[in-house]
């Protein structure tokens, strides 16, 4: 209660009086409006001027960056353009800066984006991305066995599978001779 009526006391005035809208200086003749008309209108022509000519400025100097950037852009190596065009496009550029991986690794993830997560990167345009990853961010030398070993044991897996097929055939087959021999059946097999 006690602070609504110390703020009741706080009361300002809320609207202009009338005398405020009263000129405060003196009443101008036709000519003295005329020659400050004058004064305000050559005041709004530098004003535009001055406003057209920064925007030319603007305007060059927006035109130099294109440039600067264009020759900017043609002094990068084709494989850095190709990550700032496909990669950089959805990753961060952290990503792509701290992963390291060897040729083969990077062909894969650039393999990975194309097929599972639809990126449009044309096949000799991924060689040339995976070139210039693993020539830039290459891994090091327990990376490398780590991805070519995977990759070794990856391709090893179904050669060895043949291999050893192959051989549990032949044995089978060597023994089931040696077997038939024993027997002293030499006849064809019903």
């Amino acid at each position: 209660m006690a602070l609504a009526l110390g703020l009741w006391g706080l009361q300002g005035q809320a609207e202009l009086g009338s005398d405020d809208y009263l000129p405060s200086g003196p009443v101008l003749d036709a000519a003295e409006r005329a020659q400050m008309q004058a004064e305000i209108d050559a005041d709004r022509r530098r004003e535009a001027a001055r406003a057209e000519q920064a925007a030319r400025e603007r305007a060059a100097a927006q035109a130099r960056r294109q440039s600067e950037l264009a020759a900017a852009a043609e002094r990068k190596p084709e494989g850095e353009r190709l990550v700032e065009v496909h990669c950089l496009s959805c990753h961060a550029p952290e990503v792509i800066a701290t992963a390291r991986h060897t040729w083969l690794g990077w062909q894969l993830s650039v393999q990975r984006m194309r097929f599972f997560h639809g990126a449009q990167i044309a096949s000799p345009e991924a060689w040339r991305i995976a070139d210039y990853l693993s020539t830039t961010r290459g891994a090091g030398p327990r990376r490398v066995a780590i991805e070519y070993g995977l990759a070794l044991m990856l391709l090893g897996l179904p050669s060895a599978a043949a291999i050893y097929l192959a051989t549990y055939r032949k044995r089978a087959s060597s023994r089931e001779r040696a077997s038939d021999s024993a027997d002293g059946s030499s006849g064809p097999r019903r």
